[in-house]
């Protein structure tokens, strides 16, 4: 049984595979992991590129069309390409994606967030 914790910038998604179980921290059974993002420290991040007075939001743009995912904040798709994340399919609900950062650890087939469910986006 693999029991993972981290407590520095360790890479958190390296346990996690598709089709593992995902618990929040209250012990909410949310899904399982549909996909695994490993993330780039130096992807672009929209600061100190926000939109100007004529509206161009050729970054923005741009993140939204590398993203490939569903329309999620700006700000959360700029943060998942950096840190990593994972996608968690919900059969009867609209998927949730997790930082890496939200990862607490993960046990054996689970993976057991830090935060409760309602402070994941949903997509």
């Amino acid at each position: 049984m693999t029991d993972t914790s981290w407590d520095d910038g360790a890479n958190r998604l390296s346990g996690v595979r598709e089709g593992m179980t995902v618990v929040d921290a209250l012990g909410e059974e949310l899904g399982t992991v549909a996909e695994v993002r490993m993330g780039d420290s130096e992807a672009v991040t929209t600061a100190g590129q926000e939109p100007g007075p004529s509206g161009d939001d050729l970054l923005g743009t741009a993140a939204r069309a590398v993203w490939g995912g569903p329309d999620l904040p700006e700000q959360e798709v700029a943060r998942f390409r950096r840190v990593g994340y994972l996608r968690v399919d919900r059969t009867l609900a609209k998927d949730l994606y997790a930082a890496a950062d939200e990862v607490h650890r993960v046990d054996g087939e689970m993976v057991r967030l830090s935060v409760p469910a309602d402070q994941l986006v949903s997509g």
